[in-house]
């Protein structure tokens, strides 16, 4: 453990100390440009100054967020207490780190886990920065860990608090709910009813005080356009698919988990935590956005699962190259260069077509596992 957490707190470190070089630049196209050529983007920064680069207004009552509640809650603290961008980044930063190391220590817990593919990932030293993912990571672990010690109620209530910070994991939720059925259809009905009981103690003040700014995160998830995703492969309108694409999406998710609620149901011996990593990544593939710092949730999961090292080397790699270029086309974007159109269709592509790739291994790895384990 000791090794591992020296080498994490090293890259948080770094990874701090280039992306923090932003609070230097002020006006958020002015950092935009400065951080897509340095390799150095951060939402945190960049949506700090879109907010105006002081305190914030409180979310959902005076301002629309397009995160769940616990997150938009995390985005405005640390600007109540430190209003300009360097101490604003500074707390942020700090949480996030903790976050990262608390991550570690409960991966370290699992006995096929592989901590060492989480604290040396190439994806800390340029994610960790990149957005409050690792808010949402920690409880996402720490529900598995609980889960694992057979401490359901805790679990749920983690993972509740994971849910209403990202919202993905609600498909790991998903998967512990299942499972649980094996005690009783009533014990997994309590246990949902605990998740369902948080949600509304969480989501319903707000709905109340301010229904359309709380409901934005919805909305705005519907609406939003194909990103560089798998759907750029069809040359498909980015707007006008965008409905089709969230109804395939959630056709894939949905049938990807009713398998394996099947193969559950019909043996009772399906392994949690492979068959939660491969939901997850089933999702990642067919969403129509990915966001880079997904491959902060896919290292912690592949990690925690224990993947072969091989396949958990290439995610390390295709995280840090996914990176690499996603930003590099950005400033090239930026700056109106010449070679934008060669460098999208001859390394851009190639590489979302790796990152594709590697996500739909991690899939069918982690559900092989989730069935092999269990014979």
């Amino acid at each position: 453990m000791a090794l591992p957490l020296v080498v994490c707190c090293l890259l948080l470190g770094i990874a701090y100390g280039r992306t923090a070089q932003g609070t230097q630049h002020t006006g958020a196209w002015g950092y935009r440009g400065w951080s897509f050529g340095a390799l150095a983007y951060s939402d945190i920064l960049a949506l700090h100054e879109d907010r105006g680069g002081g305190a914030h207004a409180f979310p959902y009552l005076h301002d629309k967020i397009e995160y769940p509640v616990l997150l938009g809650l995390a985005m405005w603290l640390p600007s109540a207490l430190q209003p300009n961008r360097s101490g604003y980044f500074a707390i942020t930063y700090l949480l996030i780190a903790l976050c990262a190391l608390g991550s570690l220590y409960l991966i370290c817990a699992f006995p096929r886990s592989a901590p060492w593919a989480f604290a040396a990932s190439p994806a800390l030293l340029v994610y960790s920065g990149l957005n409050w993912d690792l808010l949402g990571i920690l409880p996402l672990m720490l529900g598995l860990w609980y889960w694992a010690k057979e401490r359901e109620t805790a679990a749920v209530v983690a993972l509740s608090i994971a849910v209403w910070t990202k919202f993905f994991p609600v498909l790991v939720l998903g998967v512990v709910l299942l499972v649980a059925t094996r005690q009783s259809w009533k014990h997994a009905l309590r246990l949902f009813g605990i998740f369902v009981a948080i949600t509304v103690a969480l989501n319903l003040p707000v709905a109340i005080l301010a229904f359309d700014n709380w409901r934005w995160f919805f909305e705005y998830n519907r609406i939003r356009e194909i990103e560089p995703s798998l759907y750029g492969f069809f040359d498909v309108n980015a707007r006008a698919f965008a409905p089709k694409a969230n109804a395939i999406s959630a056709a894939i998710t949905l049938a990807v988990a009713a398998g394996i609620a099947a193969y559950e149901l019909r043996t009772r011996r399906l392994q949690a935590l492979p068959a939660a990593c491969a939901l997850v990544c089933v999702f990642f593939a067919v969403n129509k956005v990915y966001s880079p710092q997904y491959w902060l949730w896919v290292v912690a999961l592949t990690a925690l699962v224990g993947l072969p090292e091989w396949l958990l080397a290439t995610v390390g790699a295709a995280a840090l190259c996914d990176f690499v270029v996603s930003f590099s086309l950005l400033h090239l974007q930026v700056q109106r260069d010449p070679q934008v159109a060669w460098f999208y269709r001859f390394v851009f592509w190639p590489t979302v077509a790796v990152r594709y790739s590697v996500l739909v291994a991690c899939a069918l790895v982690s559900l092989m596992r989730a069935r092999r384990l269990a014979l």
